[in-house]
């Protein structure tokens, strides 16, 4: 008799969680459920916000160009269902808004005209969801300054770094194609402009001739100014180099007739970089180094010796010695 008792208990006491785990979800879902009706019933109101659509512009006049900025965005006071406001506040991406420049008004000032945009809300209305309903639009007035349109063409200076690999070098100028550029805009602008310069750009470790892109800087300044072409290439052309070294006689010039110069050392080295592909075809008659006697000062016993020929494919000469000793024969 205990033990049926006991057994009785036991299986009351097992049936207590699973009656309380369901107790606990119904509950929840209850709640879930109310919460899920109060959304619903939110939701179908009407709310009134503002929505900021990205403007774009139309119709602006071929031979004329705006002389101040126009607004980015134009901001909507937009009332709908809570269901519809949501919808626009999780998208990714809202649509742009087109504003017609053909509908502005004339001011008083020449070339000055004024757009209001609440006059425009039949034709802005089409451009978003029939769900919308637009209140209002900010700005209620967009200003345009125009100006007599001019183009002209203006050198670009291009602003670069280079570093170069071990024993590489720049064989010549970096070469800029297009040298100039067009540009187009307000006459009062235009005027103003006489160089433009590329973006800064940093190359290290150079190994080979390349070609490379640089855009335009289009600062501040330049907003309103059209650029062709925006961007422009560097040709840059490297070779790879090796030092060598020459010796050469010491020539003399200017020497008056019955005289004579003999300077000391008679020769000079002349250590200088040269490409590997020119290297084989730099000789000695390719230089000559002199000393002036016009130049010769009477305080002194040394003269300077002077490269007054040498071969356009080396760089970086360096004479030794600078200077040399001399005595005058008659």
């Amino acid at each position: 008799m205990k033990k049926s008792l006991l057994s009785i208990f036991k299986s009351a006491d097992s049936n207590v969680p699973v009656k309380l785990n369901k107790k606990l979800i119904t509950f929840f879902m209850c709640i879930l459920l109310a919460m899920f009706f109060w959304l619903l019933m939110n939701l179908s109101k009407d709310y009134t916000i503002i929505v900021s659509f990205p403007a774009r512009y139309t119709h602006l006049p071929q031979d004329k160009v705006l002389a101040n900025s126009l607004p980015e965005h134009i901001d909507m006071e937009i009332t709908s269902r809570g269901f519809n406001l949501l919808f626009y506040k999780l998208k990714n991406k809202v649509e742009d808004v087109t504003i017609d420049l053909k509908d502005a008004k004339p001011l008083i000032s020449k070339n000055h005209y004024y757009l209001l945009t609440n006059s425009r809300l039949d034709k802005i209305k089409a451009q978003i969801s029939s769900s919308m309903r637009i209140v209002r639009i900010l700005p209620d007035t967009i200003f345009l300054n125009y100006n007599k349109k001019i183009s002209k063409r203006v050198p670009v200076k291009a602003n670069y770094s280079l570093a170069f690999d071990t024993q590489f070098q720049l064989v010549d100028t970096v070469a800029l194609l297009p040298s100039m550029v067009e540009i187009s805009g307000a006459a009062d602008l235009i005027d103003k402009i006489s160089e433009l310069e590329t973006e800064p750009i940093e190359l290290k470790n150079i190994n080979k001739s390349q070609t490379i892109y640089a855009t335009i800087l289009k600062n501040k300044s330049l907003e309103l100014v059209e650029i062709k072409p925006a961007k422009i290439q560097l040709k840059i052309n490297v070779q790879k180099y090796t030092e060598a070294s020459i010796d050469l006689p010491i020539e003399v010039e200017n020497l008056p007739a019955g005289y004579a110069l003999k300077t000391f050392p008679d020769k000079v080295q002349v250590k200088y970089n040269v490409a590997f592909k020119d290297y084989d075809k730099i000789n000695v008659s390719l230089f000559k180094a002199v000393v002036d006697y016009s130049k010769i000062e009477a305080a002194s016993n040394h003269v300077k010796v002077v490269l007054v020929k040498y071969p356009s494919s080396v760089r970086a000469m360096k004479i030794n010695p600078e200077k040399v000793e001399y005595i005058i024969k008659k």
